[in-house]
Formats: C-alpha cells, structure tokens, sequence
C-alpha cells in the first residue's frame, strides 16, 4: 500500500471512528462497525491504532488538535483584547459548524468517562488555547479596557461557554428560539456567535453602562 493510501484508509477509519463513538460511545462502538462503515479490513484498524483505546485516543487527538488549532489562530490575530475575543467565539462556532460531531465527542468522553482518555489532551488545551484566553482577558484588564473585579479564568469560561451550550443543546434551543427541534442554520449560528462575542465583552467591559 502505497503511503497515500493508507493516510486515505486512516483517514476514512479516524472519520468513521468519530462519527460512531460520537454517536454510541466508546463501549457500545465495536472494531467491526468502524471497520465495516470505513469500508476497510477490521485488521487495518488494529495494525494502524494497536486497539480500540488507541483508536479513539488518535480520535480525540485529532478532533482536540482541531480545537487548539483554532484557538491559537484566533488568538494570535494581534488585535485588542476585545476583538480578540469576538474573533475566538467566531473561530469556535466555525469550527463546530464544520465538524459536527465534535461536542457529542467530547461530551460523551466526560459524562461516560469522566475524561480518563482525554486528560492529557484536556491539559494541553488548558496550557494553550484556555491560557492564551485568559491571557488576552488580562491584557484588557491592565489596559484598562475590561474590568478588573473579574477572575480572567471564569471569564474565559464563560466566553467559551456560550457557544458549546448553543451547540450541545441545538434542540432545545431550537424549540426556546422558535428555530425548530433541528437547532439554528448556519446562518442563524453565526448569528449567535457574533451575539455571543459582543456579549462576552460587554459584560467584561470597563465603561459604565447607562442605567
């Protein structure tokens, strides 16, 4: 096998993986059903991954390099800290509109395993993305633009926040929002996220607000 196929054959496994862990859970996901979706031999599965565990391991790997990838692009955009964090929550909401099974991924890893396979992954998000946010926080602190009677890392929390609730909760939002039980299009998502960006920074803005 040639090395182009076989990055197209973990390719296909690693897609095929995420779409049906994220969809079962990891115990109810057998080699045989990823294998059988990818269109691949069950035996390409454990000769690329070793086992199970190591094939999800490269899937959370994957979808949580995403993250920091993202993260650290919109983050390192060399603007105010204010729009720093409007070009976050886009580059967040872009990023769960484009990989769609993302959030059941990683919600299914902490309800079902209280982030045994992921904490590592998790550590390296907090060194990176998580800190980088809180840093931009408290840059607009000292600046002068945010306020300072706020922790940066709860803040950055609920910046961050907002979005993966929009997205975890599509169908209940869909209904309180009169969108439908199919959540928000796209389009109405972006909408959110710009609506999100704007009130993350006003609720950390310095300036008093009119009563």
């Amino acid at each position: 096998m040639s090395s182009g196929s076989a990055q197209v054959s973990k390719d296909e496994i690693l897609n095929s993986a995420e779409e049906l862990f994220a969809r079962q859970g990891f115990d109810a996901t057998t080699i045989k059903q990823i294998g059988d979706r990818a269109s691949q031999n069950p035996a390409l599965l454990y000769y690329y991954f070793g086992s199970k565990e190591g094939l999800y391991q490269a899937v959370l790997r994957r979808t949580i390099e995403g993250l920091v990838s993202m993260g650290t692009r919109a983050l390192s955009a060399g603007q105010s800290p204010d729009q720093l964090i409007r070009v976050f929550v886009a580059g967040q909401m872009e990023f769960l509109l484009a990989n769609p099974t993302t959030h059941k991924l990683i919600i299914r890893e902490l309800i079902d395993h209280e982030a045994r396979h992921a904490q590592e992954l998790l550590l390296e998000v907090a060194g990176s993305v998580f800190a980088r946010l809180a840093g931009a926080i408290e840059a607009g602190q000292r600046s002068g633009t945010f306020r300072t009677d706020v922790d940066p890392r709860f803040a950055a929390i609920s910046t961050i926040s907002q979005v993966v609730y929009f997205t975890l909760a599509r169908p209940a939002i869909g209904l309180f929002a009169g969108f439908g039980p199919g959540g928000a299009t796209p389009d109405l998502a972006r909408a959110f996220a710009r609506h999100a960006g704007d009130f993350a920074v006003r609720a950390l803005s310095s300036q008093e607000q009119p009563s």
